[in-house]
C-alpha cells in the first residue's frame, strides 16, 4: 500500500564525478529494491501466497474475514455475495521501478512524483496476482481494490477528469489483463467519499461489509487487514487469519510499519535536510544487537495444572507508562505540554513523562527482575501500551490488550499453559472514550474451572472524600464509572461466573466511610455502591482489606492501598489463605532506575 510516505533527505559528502552529495536514506533503500526486482525469494513468497488464496476462495469456506463483520450474525453473512478485497500498490501493482528511480538518483518520495508515476500507467503485475484474480472471477467471487491511492479533494483540471489516479490505475491494470478492471465500483481510492479521507481503511472495510460477505483480504501492510493497534491489542486472536483469510505479501521499501518507528518526523518544527537527519538518526538508535530474554529468569516459564498445585496466582501492577523505546522516541518530540488534553483517540505522551521515563535496557532489566519476585500467572496491566511493550517486562507471556490508541491502556499478561481467551473491550466503563475501558479475558474458557477477570484504570484526582464534591470534575467522572462497573459485576454473578475486577481504582477504599449515597440520593463512596451483595453472588472480597499497608517505595506518602484486586463471591471461596503478596521497590533502585509509580499486588487462588 502506498500512504504518505515519509519524506528523508539527508546529504552527505561524496568524493566522485557526477554528483558531489547524495541522499543516505535514498542508498538505503537499495538491498530492499533489488531484493523485490530480483531475488528469487521474492517471487517464490508472493506466489505462495496468492495459492493459498486461491485455494481459500475456491473453497467456498463460511464465515468472513473482515473483523467488520465480527458482529454481524452469521446468517446475515452467509445470505450476502462473496467479496474479496486487495491493496494495489506492491499487491497487485509492482511500483518498484519507481523505488528504482529514487535510489539512482538519490531522490526522495515526493507527492509530486508519487502522482506522475501512477498516472504513467507503467507499473507492472505482482507474480500471481493477476491469476489469483482470474481464478477468483471465476469462481463468482467480486473483486475489490481498497487502496489509498488517491481522488483530489478539489480536483485540478484534467480533462474534467475528477479522479486522474483511478483512470490511470484502471489503465494500468486493464492493460495487464486483469479481469473486470475496467468497472470503477470496484475501486475504493482514498478522498473518493469525504469520510474517505484517511489512510486507515476500516471505514472503506465496513462500507463493503454492509453489501458483501468478504471471504479474503490481500495486501502488503498490517493496515490492509486491521488498525495496527486493533491487531497489537488482539495479536494471539488475529495472527492465527495470516494464511487462512488474510495473505500478507512482503514490501520491505516502505509501509506503516517504518512510519510507525520514525513519526512524528519533524513536530518540533525542523524542515528539510534538518528533519531527514533526525529521523534516520532515530532509526539508527532503534538497532537492536541485543536480545530481549526469552523468559523471566528463575520462574516457570510455562504453567500446568500439575506443576501448580491446580493455583493461579494473580496480580495487578500498573507499570507508569511502559513504553518500547521505539514508541517513546517517537512521541517524545511532539509530546503534549501541562494541561493539554490527550483523547483516547490519539497517541501522545505528557512532556514531564518525555522528560522523566526515557526507560533504557537497565530499567527494563530492573522492572523483569520485580516481575520474576512478582512470579504471577496472570497479571493485570495499566498504563501499558500493548503486547510490546508488556513484553519486555513480562516475556514468555501472552496478551490481551485494549485497542485504544492511547498509549496508557489497560490489559492482560497471561504465562503460557494458561488456557484463555480475550473478550470484548467493556468499552461501557470508557464513557463514550472520556476515559480507559474494561479488559476482560477468560481464563480455563468452556471448563468447569472459568472464570471472568476484568482490569480497570479507574478516573484519578479523587481519592478520597464525598463523590459529589463540588467543583471537583475527577470525582464527577468516577462517579459515573460506577454504574456500568457495578452492572459488569453484577452481570458476572447473574450468570453464575466466577469473577474479579483487578486494577487500579484510584480510590482509597480504606478511607471510606459511611453509606454509598446521601439522603438525596447524591454519590458519597465507592465500595458500598458496587458492593451492595445485590445478587447475592456479587458480594466482593477485597483482597487488600485486611492487609497491613506496606509502602511501594520508602519515601511513599501513601498509607492505603488504590492498586486491588476485588473477587466475586463463587470465586473467593478458592482464595488460598495467607497469599497476599506485595512487591515493592528497594531504596537504592528507585534512585539508580526508571522504576513505576505503583507497585504490585498479588493473590493466589485455587483453580478447583
Amino acid at each position: 500500500m502506498r500512504c504518505v510516505a515519509i519524506a528523508v533527505l539527508l546529504l552527505i559528502a561524496l568524493t566522485g564525478a557526477g554528483r558531489a552529495t547524495e541522499p543516505v536514506a535514498a542508498r538505503e533503500q537499495l538491498h530492499a529494491v533489488l531484493w523485490l526486482q530480483h531475488s528469487a525469494e521474492y517471487r517464490a513468497l508472493v506466489e505462495q501466497s496468492y495459492r493459498a488464496a486461491t485455494a481459500r476462495v475456491r473453497s467456498q469456506a463460511a464465515g468472513s474475514a473482515a473483523l467488520e463483520q465480527e458482529a454481524m450474525p452469521a446468517d446475515s453473512i452467509a445470505g450476502l455475495p462473496a467479496a474479496v478485497v486487495l491493496d494495489v500498490d506492491e499487491t497487485v501493482l509492482d511500483n518498484s521501478w519507481y523505488q528504482a528511480a529514487l535510489v539512482r538518483d538519490g531522490a526522495q518520495f515526493s507527492a509530486q512524483t508519487w502522482n506522475e508515476w501512477v498516472l504513467s500507467a507503467r507499473a507492472t503485475a505482482v507474480p500471481g496476482a493477476r491469476d489469483f484474480v482470474a481464478a477468483a472471477v471465476d469462481a463468482g467471487v467480486k473483486i475489490f481494490y481498497i487502496t489509498n491511492r488517491e481522488c483530489p479533494a478539489t480536483p485540478a483540471t484534467s480533462g474534467g477528469d475528477p479522479c486522474p489516479q483511478l483512470t490511470a490505475t484502471r489503465q494500468n491494470l486493464l492493460a495487464l489483463g486483469f479481469p473486470g478492471a475496467e468497472n470503477p465500483e470496484a475501486y475504493l481510492l482514498r478522498g473518493v467519499r469525504d469520510e474517505w479521507r484517511s489512510s486507515d481503511k476500516s471505514l472503506r472495510r465496513a462500507y463493503l461489509a454492509q453489501h458483501y460477505r468478504i471471504v479474503a483480504m490481500i495486501g502488503d501492510d498490517l493496515q490492509d487487514f486491521a488498525a495496527r493497534d486493533l491487531f497489537e491489542a488482539r495479536r494471539a486472536e488475529l495472527t492465527r487469519l495470516f494464511g487462512e483469510r488474510w495473505f500478507l505479501l512482503p514490501n520491505p521499501m516502505y509501509g506503516s510499519w517504518e512510519r510507525a518507528l520514525a513519526e512524528p518526523a519533524c513536530a518540533d518544527g525542523l524542515q528539510g535536510d534538518e528533519c531527514a537527519a533526525k529521523v534516520l538518526s532515530r532509526k539508527y538508535a532503534l538497532l537492536q544487537t541485543q536480545p530481549l530474554p526469552l523468559a523471566l529468569e528463575s520462574v516457570a516459564t510455562t504453567w500446568s495444572r500439575q506443576a501448580s498445585g491446580g493455583r493461579l496466582r494473580m496480580a495487578t501492577w500498573n507499570i507508569e507508562y511502559l513504553l518500547s523505546p521505539q514508541t517513546f522516541a517517537a512521541l517524545a518530540d511532539g509530546c503534549a505540554l501541562q494541561g493539554e488534553y490527550i483523547s483516547g483517540a490519539t497517541r501522545r505522551i505528557p512532556c514531564d513523562v518525555a522528560r522523566r521515563l526515557n526507560r533504557a535496557e537497565r530499567d527494563f532489566a530492573a522492572l523483569r527482575r520485580y516481575a520474576a519476585q512478582l512470579d504471577a500467572d496472570v497479571v493485570a496491566l495499566q498504563e501499558v501500551d500493548g503486547p510490546n511493550a508488556a513484553s519486555l517486562i513480562l516475556p514468555g507471556y501472552e496478551f490481551c490488550f485494549s485497542a485504544r490508541p492511547h498509549v496508557q491502556k489497560n490489559g492482560f499478561a497471561i504465562r503460557r499453559g494458561v488456557p484463555f481467551r480475550c473478550e470484548q473491550e467493556y468499552s461501557a466503563l470508557s464513557l463514550n472514550d472520556q476515559v480507559r475501558c474494561g479488559v476482560v479475558v477468560t481464563l480455563f474458557p468452556g471448563e468447569p474451572e472459568a472464570m471472568s477477570l476484568m482490569t480497570v484504570h479507574l478516573k484519578s484526582g479523587c481519592p478520597e472524600g464525598s463523590l459529589s464534591a463540588a467543583g471537583n470534575r475527577a470525582c464527577a467522572t468516577l462517579s459515573q464509572q460506577l454504574a456500568p462497573l457495578e452492572a459488569w459485576i453484577d452481570a458476572q454473578a447473574n450468570a453464575g461466573k466466577r469473577f474479579a475486577v483487578m486494577g487500579d481504582f484510584n480510590r482509597r477504599f480504606a478511607r471510606e466511610r459511611g453509606p454509598a449515597r446521601d439522603r438525596e440520593g447524591r454519590q458519597l463512596n465507592v465500595w458500598p455502591e458496587i458492593n451492595d451483595g445485590v445478587p447475592a453472588a456479587a458480594r466482593l472480597t477485597n483482597v487488600t482489606a485486611r492487609e497491613r499497608f506496606t509502602k511501594c517505595v520508602h519515601n511513599d506518602p501513601y498509607d492505603a492501598y488504590i492498586d486491588t484486586i476485588l473477587v466475586g463471591r463463587e470465586l473467593a471461596r478458592f482464595i488460598e489463605p495467607r497469599s497476599f503478596r506485595r512487591v515493592t521497590y528497594s531504596a537504592d533502585d528507585v534512585g539508580a532506575f526508571k522504576l513505576s509509580d505503583h507497585c504490585p499486588v498479588a493473590t493466589t487462588v485455587r483453580i478447583h
